[in-house]
């Protein structure tokens, strides 16, 4: 019996600690929407649903960053390539040697950009030097929501938000898919 009255009070506990969870979110949410407009009543602005929709770790944010490093660098790299062509290009129609030259010279800097390019590694992930990569970093909260501006009808909305891990700052939204 004092197991049984245990676990009622472990699971209240949960519960309760839950459902502050979602009211901060909610109230976290609200504010960053409605921040330097109107106030809640004066839209009628609910939420009609909400849910924790997933996390993003640190592995999660290096992952996306080395990523779009590698994307930038490529895209620069084929800028760079194209410079070195016209260079050739330009090259092979040159005829005093003066020119001749300094294409010459123009091709093998280039040469060594794309090189020193390829080797290139991301500098932006030294804040996550110490830090675990099972770290969460922030709480996706899908929501939806409805509101509905003076003299306009009632509009619908569904959000991913991105939320600290302890709900209290908003860093973002988009679009739910």
């Amino acid at each position: 019996m004092k197991n049984v009255i245990y676990l009622f009070i472990a699971v209240f506990m949960v519960s309760c600690g839950s459902n502050s969870t979602k009211s901060n979110y909610e109230e976290t949410i609200t504010g960053y929407l409605l921040k330097g407009s109107d106030t809640k009543e004066n839209l009628n602005f609910k939420i009609l649903e909400m849910n924790e929709h997933g996390t993003v770790t640190v592995a999660d944010s290096i992952a996306y960053l080395t990523d779009e490093f590698r994307k930038d660098k490529e895209l620069v790299i084929k800028r760079v390539e194209l410079a070195k062509k016209m260079s050739e290009t330009l090259l092979a129609k040159a005829k005093k040697q003066s020119d001749i030259d300094k294409y010459n010279t123009d091709i093998a800097e280039i040469s060594n950009t794309i090189d020193s390019l390829k080797n290139l590694t991301p500098d932006n992930l030294r804040g996550y030097d110490s830090r675990n990569t099972n770290d969460v970093l922030a709480v996706i909260v899908r929501c939806k929501y409805s509101l509905v501006p003076p003299g306009r009808t009632a509009v619908e909305e569904t959000f991913d938000f991105y939320l600290s891990p302890d709900g209290s700052k908003c860093y973002g939204k988009t679009k739910a898919k």
